[in-house]
This record gives structure tokens, sequence and C-alpha cells, in this order.
């Protein structure tokens, strides 16, 4: 039996549990808006300019507030099953559900998903309007919208481009095959873009322009959803696959060439969750032992690995005590070569902490009501959390926290420069 490569839960719980998570921060967020965190005080607005992801909207937040770039509304129609309208047919309008943003700092450009639910239970999907215009959706024989991601881009003007992206990403099996913007090439001419499912994915990447041109970089059957972890600033990504094993695949910069895919490393890939490379380093997380029945053997528990590329050697560098798995790393820099993960959970709380590569070494991160990192400065020491009181820009050399106002109910947000 395949392992679960999203922590300890499966697909479905992931995402039941995260949109949980998300109206906890919105709640707490609009009931605690001009709060500071105990190492810092409020700033007006947001000392950096950032892109933020509200409530169907994408938003521009800088030290002299906040405008609307992009705001997304997707349409339904259902049929009244009492009442004196039984059997007549009704319209309604909610926001679309946004999220992934990616930016581009030097030309301000943004990239994010719009997910569109097709048919759902006894409603279907009839339009979508990404700011006043209708989107074209691509549809079944019958005319009946599929299921599937939007991708809408834009700047600092609003939206430029709105694309469906690979057709064979739309679905009407309820099989949910999600389009999510991972980041832009260097010069900012093209977002990259991991595609697939809950099994295996591939990568595509799409011209920043009225028409969206799309270029396949990464084709299907080269890797599973246990991998994949792009970081800023490192052209190499880990790829796992069930027959293919553990390779790391080098990035064509320009976004318009096929990945050069290299040979099967020697590590396992069944429990070997969340890698990723920092220089001539892949740091990864190895899965404890699951006993038949009984949970986590809390006696042989999960453990945080780093492997030198250059000799293959392999090593532990934090045992995760009482665990057998764990999330995604939530951030990593390049430049000081830091990686940052989450330990914890939802319902007990979560604890944010550092690993430094070049020192062997781990701190945690003092941060109250950790939810989720956001995004890191392009220079490393800046972190962008979202915290169940609202957003903090912390600052991991000196410690010092600011927490934003006037950005309520934002459920995600990038840096588009640095402090």
């Amino acid at each position: 039996m395949e392992e679960p490569t999203g922590g300890e839960y499966g697909p479905y719980e992931t995402v039941i549990i995260h949109m949980l998570n998300t109206l906890r921060v919105m709640l707490l967020a609009a009931l605690s808006a001009t709060s500071a965190t105990a190492a810092g005080a409020a700033a007006p607005g947001a000392p950096v300019p950032l892109i933020a992801v509200g409530t169907g909207t994408v938003i521009h937040v800088d030290t002299n507030g906040s405008r609307v770039l992009a705001d997304c509304h997707e349409v339904s129609e259902f049929r009244m099953l009492s009442g004196p309208e039984r059997g007549q047919f009704q319209r309604e309008s909610k926001p679309c559900h946004l999220g992934s943003p990616v930016v581009h700092p030097p030309t301000g450009r943004w990239a994010l998903e719009a997910m569109v639910h097709g048919r759902s239970g006894p409603a279907r999907t009839v339009s979508v309007m990404v700011s006043g215009r209708e989107v074209a959706l691509p549809t079944d024989k019958a005319g009946h919208v599929k299921q599937g991601d939007l991708l809408i881009l834009g700047d600092g003007n609003g939206v430029v481009a709105v694309t469906s992206g690979a057709p064979e990403m739309w679905t009407t099996n309820g099989i949910y095959r999600e389009q999510r913007p991972v980041a832009f090439t260097p010069d900012g001419s093209r977002v990259l873009v991991t595609a697939g499912d809950s099994g295996l994915r591939e990568f595509w990447s799409w011209g920043f322009a009225p028409r969206p041109d799309g270029v396949r970089v990464l084709p299907p059957g080269m890797s599973d959803s246990g991998g994949n972890q792009v970081i800023s600033g490192e052209p190499r990504i880990v790829l796992r696959h069930p027959r293919g094993g553990v390779r790391l695949a080098t990035q064509d910069p320009t976004g318009k060439r096929p990945w050069k895919v290299g040979s099967p490393l020697r590590q396992a890939r069944r429990g070997l969750l969340t890698p990723l490379v920092l220089g001539d380093t892949m740091i990864f997380y190895r899965e404890g032992t699951w006993l038949p029945e009984a949970g986590c053997d809390e006696s042989n528990p999960g453990t945080y690995r780093r492997l030198e590329l250059s000799t293959g050697q392999e090593r532990v560098w934090r045992r995760h005590e009482g665990t057998c798995s764990t999330h995604d790393f939530a951030a990593a820099s390049v430049i000081r070569r830091t990686v940052y993960f989450l330990d914890g959970h939802i319902y007990r709380g979560f604890r944010l902490f550092e690993y430094d590569i070049a020192r062997d070494a781990t701190r945690e991160i003092e941060i109250k009501g950790v939810s989720q990192v956001l995004d890191i400065s392009a220079d490393g020491r800046m972190l962008l959390v979202l915290t169940y009181s609202g957003l903090v820009l912390h600052d991991v050399v000196d410690g010092s926290s600011t927490s934003l106002t006037g950005v309520a109910g934002v459920t995600s947000a990038r840096l588009l420069a640095l402090p």
C-alpha cells in the first residue's frame, strides 16, 4: 500500500482541514485585526508592498493602504427541491476560491489559481466573471462546465490574462486536477505551473501575455505529488516516482524547454517526504514506522535528514519524537541556506523552526499563533507569516515582528519588495 503523500492525511482530509484552518484564521483575524505580536508593534497597511488574496479578490497593499487589482465570482445554477419554487432553476453568484499566488517582485507581476467547481452536488457552474468580464470555460459535449482551475495573470494595473491552461486538467468525473502556479521564470516572462491530481504531477510554463502560450516542461509519468518543491533561486527540483525512484530535475531558465532529468539516486522513494535542494544539499523527511491498525510507532519516529549530493553522505539532523509524518517545508532561502518547518497540529497549535544547513543547527522562531509561512524575502531575512491574529512580518536576524493592519480576512500573500 502506497504511503499518503500529504503527511498524515489523505487528499480529502487535507482539503477539509485546510478549509477549517483558513476559516479559523479569517475569523480570528477579523476579531483582532489591530493587535500586535508580543515581539513587535502594529504598522499601518504594510511597510513593504505585497500582493494579498482575500475572499474572491486580489489586493495590492503598501504603506498607502490597499487597492483591489482583481475580483472573481463564480455563478452557479441549481434546482429548487421544495417550496413554492420547487422544480425551478435558481442562480447565485459567490466569490471564487483563489489560491497559490506567486509574484515576480522586479516587475510587480503576479499569478494565481481560481477553482471552478463544475458540477458539485445539485449545483453546477454556469459562468465565471473576472474583473467584470466573463471567462471562456471548458465544457463537455452537453455544454456543461467542467471542473478545474483557471490561471489568472496580472500586474500592478490589474488583470492581464485569464487562461484555462491545459485542456486535460479539466474533468467531469469528480477527480479534481489542479493547476497551481509555483514560480515565475527569473526574467518574469513565464509562469511555472504544477498540474495534476493527488497521484501524479506534470509541469507547464505559461507566457505572461494577453494570450498565454503553454509549454509542457515535465511530462506526465515522471513524478508523483510527494516532491516537486520549487525554491526561488534554486534551479533543481526533486522528483519522486514509484518506478523512476528519486531523481533531480534541472529547470530551463527560459521556461521554454523541457527539464533535464538525472539518474536515480540511491535513496528509496517510499517514505521519503517533502524533499528539496539547496546548493549541494538535499533536505528531506524520512517517514517513521506505521503499525497495522495502531498508527505511528512512537519508538521509531520520522526523521529530518540531509544528503550531500557531492559525496552521497546521508545523515539525520532531527528526530521527530512521537510522530511519523510531517508537513511540507514552509520556506527556504538559497542565500542564507536555511529551511523552515512547522511542528505541531492545527488543534494544538504550530511552532515554527529554522534549520541552518551551514551551521547544522536548529532553533525555534518565536511567533505566537503561527498558521502558515506565506513567503520569504529574496535575501532570506524576512518571513511573511499568517497567524491567528493576522499577517506578521518577522525578521529572523533580530527577532522582531511587525503586525500588518488593514488586511483582515487575507488568506494568502506574497512580498513584492524587501523592507
